[in-house]
């Protein structure tokens, strides 16, 4: 064979394993490490990445690659370093880990977004001729040609008035083709940076001196609800791109980025990408380019942008960085977006800056020890205060109406106080659906999903059971499917869509918004949610945890807090401190501009602690007393957790895995690491899979990594290093 050079390829599809390829001659100086290549496989072509060069290979007769997909590699030293770190740290196979590192716009080669211009290609006289003549016989092409007449910097396709072809065969108008700009359809109003309190600035000053250094550091920001942390974050941000470096914002919910990109568009124009999972291949095959051209200095995206291709990376933000949704949990790697971050940084030698007005345990404990820079902002930017807290007992409330009611009387006069004074209300709720379940009356039959262990949720706008693990829907049955009984189906619990009918019917002029999983499939859907609450179209939002992560509308003087202890209830370490994040921040909504805010929660356990820590918002106290349960039972941040889920279409295959690979774990390591039981999932049934699952606490993940790396070859199981939740 004439190849003198090999290289080992992870494929987009299938194989967990690297394969070697013979390079042919005519390519043997051009293949580096991260390039795109054809290969052949049994009897097709596939796509893959080249991970290794190699001189030699122990494997006969190999096959040549098929093609160079693209000139150059895909990614940077940095983020090798990065994706190899992560495939050893999560215990999942590189071809796995790649995945996030290429788009999929890129792994099916599709072409960046083109925004065409359309331009007058006459004189004014000649145009002005022309659509005189045109008026009568063809008035579209007139009309036509009298927009463009008044557009010399030329109109996208979207916002002619008519099809521009005749025209163009004419050779009146022409047409211009230019990547987009990724930005430029969106609104704004320029805004300069703002004097910053003496909090902020202290603040600042040591990010700045991080910058200025061009070595890895980690700071932490916590700072109440209000207090001016993005404006630090974008002082800092035009810092680093004046030290000719680039940021990564990440932000935890789609729903926020509409309301990110306006503030960062006003500061910083055309310099920004975008980066998540709804935009179009198109859209982010041209954040790709932008951000690998270093055109675009900054990106602002969900978990997934922490991999985009931004050079020179100096500063990377994770705003609200508590928030679970920077986990992904729902297939291999399951990575944490914040952790993600910190290693990224302190590959790039750069800065990372976690932000939140209720740091992670995990984050704070790192700051209390020395690995980050703890700083703290304890009074909002503005004028405003915080807001006034009150606690209702829900269960006085049934005995003095007789029944149920989503509405205790204080919030009911809160609600018309705001409707009267022209302000805004948030109403929060963390169950979407009308009614959560159907139950037989007469033999307490509760309809379930027939692919996952979950009861079936009713929504009234579609009239439709539904399931929230795998979106099953089917219509409302007349009989108990079970005892065939005639109206004897009831229906128990309730969810936003019934907190909004009961709101109508309580106060019938109220104009209402619904932000949940069902307004908000559609692309566009959150940030026109947001603009529409944002221009004040509606008195009151009504929403899931959506409506809690770092929105900023200033008529919100009023949050209400519906059913507030349901999360107390989950079986998981982490529960009291998502309930504690979640209560402060949706009570951080309220009150952000010079009106003042009031807070009222609602609830069956008025006197739980955490309920009235988190009333208080006092974050040190909770941090104090959770930091000691803890410590006492030895779980995060005082260990490490990986969780090993098995699954299979037979329950008892699915437990015979979970007790294979415990016992030979258990085998394995004798002492150091913990082993906890092997149990049913907190949902033992998902998608047709029965799930079985275990703990394993460690000191270091080190500890375990190669055994867990071994378990990804040889055995079908999902490992969860670091899991946000032990229960489902």
């Amino acid at each position: 064979m004439s190849s003198t050079l090999f290289v080992s390829v992870v494929l987009d599809q299938n194989l967990k394993k690297p394969l070697d390829y013979a390079v042919p001659e005519q390519w043997q100086r051009l293949v580096q490490v991260g390039m795109r290549v054809e290969v052949p496989l049994r009897s097709s072509l596939q796509k893959a990445t080249i991970v290794a060069l190699k001189e030699t290979s122990n494997i006969p007769h190999l096959k040549e690659i098929a093609r160079l997909l693209s000139a150059e590699s895909a990614l940077s030293d940095p983020l090798w370093k990065l994706a190899h770190w992560m495939a050893h740290y999560y215990a999942a196979p590189l071809q796995r880990v790649m995945k996030c590192f290429i788009p999929p716009s890129l792994r099916k080669e599709v072409r960046p977004k083109k925004e065409f211009l359309f331009f007058l290609a006459l004189t004014k006289d000649e145009a002005i001729t022309h659509i005189a003549s045109l008026r009568e016989k063809r008035p579209k092409q007139a009309d036509l040609l009298e927009q463009l007449l008044h557009a010399p910097k030329g109109l996208p396709a979207a916002q002619l008035n008519s099809s521009p072809e005749a025209l163009l065969k004419k050779k009146w108008i022409r047409r211009e083709e230019k990547a987009s700009s990724e930005l430029s359809n969106e609104e704004f109003f320029p805004t300069y940076p703002k004097k910053l309190n003496e909090e902020q600035s202290t603040c600042l000053e040591k990010i700045t001196a991080s910058l200025r250094t061009e070595q890895f550091a980690a700071h932490l920001i916590q700072g109440v609800t209000g207090s001016g942390k993005t404006e630090v974050y974008l002082q800092a941000i035009q810092t680093t791109l004046d030290l000719g470096k680039s940021a990564i914002m990440l932000v935890p919910e789609i729903s926020l980025t509409s309301q990110t990109i306006e503030r960062f568009r006003s500061r910083f124009q055309e310099k920004i990408a975008i980066w998540h999972h709804r935009r179009s291949l198109g859209e982010r095959t041209t954040a790709w380019n932008l951000l690998k051209n270093g055109q675009a200095q900054i990106v602002i995206g969900a978990r997934s942008a922490i991999f985009c291709p931004a050079q020179k990376v100096g500063l990377i933000i994770v705003d609200e960085e508590h928030d679970a949704s920077y986990k992904q949990s729902e297939e291999i790697p399951c990575y944490h977006g914040r952790d993600i971050a910190v290693m990224r940084a302190h590959i790039e030698r750069a800065t990372v800056l976690l932000g939140s007005a209720t740091p992670s345990l995990e984050s704070r404990y790192n700051a209390d020890i020395g690995k980050y820079t703890l700083s703290k902002l304890n009074s909002r930017a503005t004028s405003a205060t915080i807001p006034k807290v009150s606690i209702i007992d829900m269960k006085q409330v049934y005995d003095r109406v007789g029944g149920f009611t989503h509405f205790s009387d204080p919030l009911i006069d809160a609600l018309k106080l705001r409707l009267e004074a022209g302000e805004q209300t948030l109403l929060f709720l963390n169950r979407r659906g009308y009614h959560r379940l159907q139950m037989c009356s007469a033999c307490r039959y509760i309809i379930k999903c027939p692919h996952c262990d979950l009861s079936l949720t009713f929504h009234k706008n579609s009239h439709e059971l539904r399931c929230h693990l795998c979106d099953f829907s089917q219509n409302v049955p007349p009989l108990c499917p079970q005892c065939q009984s005639r109206e004897t189906l009831q229906f128990k619990g309730f969810g936003t869509e019934h907190v909004e009918r009961s709101l109508h019917a309580l106060l019938p002029g109220v104009r209402t918004l619904r932000m949940d999983r069902d307004t908000t499939r559609q692309k566009e859907s959150h940030e026109e949610l947001y603009k529409q609450f944002r221009a004040h179209k509606a008195d009151v939002l009504i929403g899931t945890q959506m409506i809690a992560k770092g929105f900023h509308f200033p008529s919100v003087t009023l949050v209400g807090v519906l059913n507030a202890d349901a999360a107390l209830h989950i079986p998981d370490f982490r529960s009291a401190e998502q309930l504690f994040q979640l209560i402060t921040q949706v009570a951080g909504r309220s009150g952000r501009s010079e009106l003042p805010g009031e807070v009222i929660l609602q609830t069956f356990l008025p006197d739980h602690p955490l309920l009235k820590l988190a009333a208080a918002q006092d974050y040190e106290a909770f941090y104090q007393v959770e930091l000691a349960e803890r410590r006492l039972f030895q779980y995060p941040p005082f260990c490490h957790l990986v969780k090993i889920t098995c699954s299979s279409p037979h329950p008892d295959k699915a437990q015979e895995e979970a007790l294979q690979i415990h016992a030979q774990l258990q085998k394995q390591l004798s002492e150091g690491p913990l082993l906890l039981p092997v149990l049913p999932a907190g949902h033992p049934k998902i998608k047709d899979q029965y799930r079985f699952q275990f703990i394993i606490k460690c000191l270091k993940i080190k500890d375990l990594s190669s055994l867990l790396e071994q378990l990804t070859t040889d055995l079908n199981c999902k490992i969860d290093v670091d899991p946000i939740n032990t229960f489902f």
